[in-house]
């Protein structure tokens, strides 16, 4: 199976579980997939955006060709009426269109930046720490973890426990992440305030929704990272 046969089959909830961690797997390691799959969401909006549009002129071009006016009350009517219809059963249709909890996933994740070691990008000696960072920033997320967890071992500072749970998510490893985040609760430090959104995020990929709603409804009440995003995903999930 091509790639955009794997993307079609995506966008028409069809994928088997099998199926399902290859698009997600080729998502998180193929640039050129992932840039495949973003063009085809962009133009999937567009085209719904664009049948909606052409319905409301077609509705309108109707309604401006009426001549006779002893019958134009009971022609705005129907027109009105055919309106109401047609994009109410637009509406219903969006409203019943299974909520797939991996394609949520995949629209609102992206790895977190490397706000620890980012001028290590590009420097000639490097230390673990600045290696383990290169890593991570060059997509490279099997590596990155393995010094990630090292580091942790060795030094046990609690912002390895996050990118270790971010690499996780990367390679498809869904519970071993929710672990790395349960465990990173109990610190503090400068990643502890986006951690609940990668932690809903998990949750929501293992299709543990009360947990994800859960988490989602604590980062809108406090306005935490990402809480605009939390409140569309909330919604949907309603």
């Amino acid at each position: 199976m091509n790639n955009k046969e794997l993307i079609a089959l995506y966008f028409e909830n069809k994928l088997s579980a099998e199926q399902t961690s290859v698009f997600q797997n080729l998502l998180n390691t193929d640039a050129q997939f992932r840039a495949q799959f973003e063009f085809e969401k962009q133009v999937k909006k567009a085209i719904i955006s664009t049948k909606k549009d052409a319905l409301k002129a077609r509705f309108k071009e109707l309604e401006q060709r009426k001549t006779k006016k002893n019958t134009s009350k009971y022609y705005k009517i129907a027109i009105a009426a055919s309106l109401i219809i047609a994009l109410g059963f637009f509406g219903l249709w969006k409203k019943n269109e299974p909520i797939n909890n991996e394609k949520l996933f995949a629209t609102y994740f992206e790895p977190y930046a490397n706000v620890i070691a980012p001028s290590a990008r590009g420097n000639d000696t490097e230390d673990l720490k600045t290696e383990a960072f290169r890593y991570y920033d060059t997509h490279n997320y099997n590596l990155a973890l393995t010094e990630f967890e090292v580091l942790y071992s060795t030094t046990q500072t609690s912002y390895y426990l996050f990118y270790q749970a971010i690499c996780q998510l990367q390679l498809n490893n869904t519970n071993k992440a929710i672990s790395l985040l349960e465990a990173h609760k109990q610190y503090q430090d400068k990643v502890s305030q986006h951690r609940n959104w990668y932690l809903a995020l998990a949750y929501l990929k293992a299709n543990n929704l009360k947990k994800s709603q859960e988490i989602l409804k604590q980062i809108i009440s406090k306005k935490n990272y990402k809480y605009k995003a939390a409140e569309t995903i909330l919604k949907k999930l309603d």
